[in-house]
């Protein structure tokens, strides 16, 4: 063998080795449980934080979008480019009950949708033939060969676009959502998903709503449903969802659910910048203190609350990709800080660029997603610098490692980092970023080096090393209704994002007064200080 040839070989031979070494170092351990609040692998402890995105294939399909556009592989491989670890793949109730053993091509020629069928038979030619379930099933197993996790949604009983609330989906006793069925229908999926160890949870209900809410029929009905996907699927978590659109689970500190084993369930919650008008007309940082309170009252408590063991998953939360709105903008800044400061798992509404059918119209764009319409590129290339902090697990009850802080800045995504020499800091990379802590006035780096302020209005916020109780120029205050500008000693400057540059600067603070009117842009200026004891 030619020398050249052998040198090819050995360095194929490497890159497979280290691809395989990767490949297992971000391998999970199934199945998953619940320790200290948090989910983790049931035989190491570790924790395995979810981040995930939303594909549907609830809809009248009954598929996994997108599959008339970009071949499985493709699109599987895009959701790891992403960075993400799990899709919460929805499906309808209806899918077992009443369409187990309809195929996929059965389905298109109902609803004459042939253009969609010739897309199919172009990119996926093998799922026309496939029973619903075996195209699900046949997804969350290209998913598992990427590594990725899948929680089984239970969207809808009849496959349709969710959500309105007279649309006899929305609660148990509705016209399509008859309890009966519905726990049958989780009966049949929990078994037919014994076998896909990367369905690692199965969520009991999307978004219950409309006017037949009531507290009695949720716990009947969800402990009745949970007991019959725990006997069939004992591996699985089980996600509850609560009242109002998947926003409220106060009821919950009157009777608490009571379901065993109580280190199999999970609480979500939904959020979205539409819920709220005022974030176009209202100062940014009373709107965002307003949001997170509600948040935290309505089902943050779960994690505040010693009385409840069980973590809370954001399983839907999205904005418009296309438009960008500034309201939007701002909103979405905000709940990052409020997933940040916990570490909350999260799931991004969504992954498709478009739909098969939706609300009558072939081919229907999701302006909401990921993917672009072609979904051969993205809307948001700005994803994994945005999202890159909530990317990385930050806490674990497994970590033996002491707890410091980061220093992040979510209106770009980066994290506040030293340079070489200790003295400018500057926006990088988030990992590697903690050793930050709050002692006193004092914001400090690595317990011996103080964030500095130079006095004035455009100067760059620098280190020192001199952090005496008496030392001014570095006292330091979070403040404002949102608690996220950090004001240097009383002066009117605060920290803030140099528009040119990556360093930091001191500027006049922006609408951190009582005007709730104040509508010029604060979320330049706004850093948290995120625990983390994962190194």
């Amino acid at each position: 063998m030619a020398k050249s040839s052998l040198l090819l070989l050995i360095i194929i031979t490497l890159y497979f080795i280290v691809l395989q070494a990767v490949f297992a170092s971000h391998s999970f351990s199934y199945p998953l449980s619940i320790n200290n609040k948090r989910i983790v692998e049931e035989k190491t402890g570790q924790r395995v934080k979810l981040r995930c995105a939303n594909w549907p294939s609830h809809m009248s399909v009954m598929l996994a979008e997108g599959l008339h556009k970009q071949t499985l592989s493709n699109i599987v491989t895009h959701i790891s480019s992403f960075g993400l670890n799990c899709i919460r793949l929805t499906w309808p109730t209806f899918m077992f009950t009443r369409y187990f053993n309809q195929t996929i091509l059965q389905t298109l020629d109902d609803l004459k949708l042939e253009g969609i069928k010739l897309g199919i038979m172009r990119y996926n030619n093998d799922f026309l033939n496939m029973t619903h379930p075996q195209a699900y099933a046949f997804v969350v197993k290209q998913l598992f060969s990427a590594n990725i996790m899948v929680v089984a949604d239970n969207h809808v009983s009849k496959p349709k676009w969710c959500c309105d609330s007279d649309d006899g989906n929305g609660f148990f006793g509705d016209s399509t959502f008859d309890p009966d069925e519905w726990v049958q229908g989780h009966t049949l999926a929990a078994q037919f998903f014994k076998n896909l160890s990367n369905i690692v949870a199965i969520s009991l209900r999307n978004e219950l709503r409309g006017p037949n809410q009531n507290v009695a029929a949720w716990y009947s009905n969800m402990r009745r449903a949970a007991l019959a996907i725990h006997q069939q699927n004992p591996k699985v978590l089980m996600i509850f969802s609560g009242f109002y659109y998947a926003s409220d689970l106060r009821f919950l500190k009157q009777t608490p659910l009571n379901v065993e084993p109580k280190n199999k369930v999970v609480f979500e919650a939904h959020n979205y910048p539409y819920w709220n008008p005022n974030w176009g007309n209202k100062s940014a940082n009373s709107v965002c203190a307003s949001m997170k309170s509600d948040l935290e009252e309505n089902v943050g408590f779960v994690l505040s609350d010693d009385d409840y063991d069980s973590p809370l998953f954001i399983s839907e939360f999205g904005m418009d990709l296309i438009a960008r709105p500034q309201s939007d903008e701002r909103w979405l800044t905000c709940m990052l800080t409020f997933l940040a400061e916990r570490d909350i798992d999260w799931c991004w509404w969504g992954l498709q660029g478009s739909y098969y059918l939706r609300h009558g119209k072939v081919d229907a764009p999701e302006v909401y997603g990921l993917n672009n319409f072609y979904w051969n590129g993205t809307t948001y290339p700005q994803f994994r610098k945005r999202f890159q902090l909530l990317l990385n697990t930050l806490q674990d009850p497994s970590s033996k490692a002491p707890y410091s802080h980061i220093l992040y800045h979510p209106q770009s995504g980066p994290c506040v980092k030293a340079d070489q020499n200790y003295n400018q800091i500057e926006f990088g990379d988030c990992k590697k970023a903690s050793g930050w802590n709050q002692e006193g006035y004092k914001i400090k780096l690595n317990g011996d080096h103080c964030l500095k302020s130079l006095g004035k209005e455009g100067d760059p916020a620098v280190l020192s090393s001199v952090c005496s109780s008496s030392d001014l120029s570095s006292s330091w205050k979070f403040i404002s209704h949102s608690g996220l500008h950090l004001q240097h000693n009383n002066t009117g400057l605060c920290l803030d994002k140099d528009r040119n540059s990556s360093i930091l600067v001191t500027n006049k603070c922006i609408c951190v007064g009582d005007d709730t009117g104040c509508l010029d842009n604060p979320q330049s200026q706004w850093f948290q200080l995120v625990p983390t004891n994962v190194e």
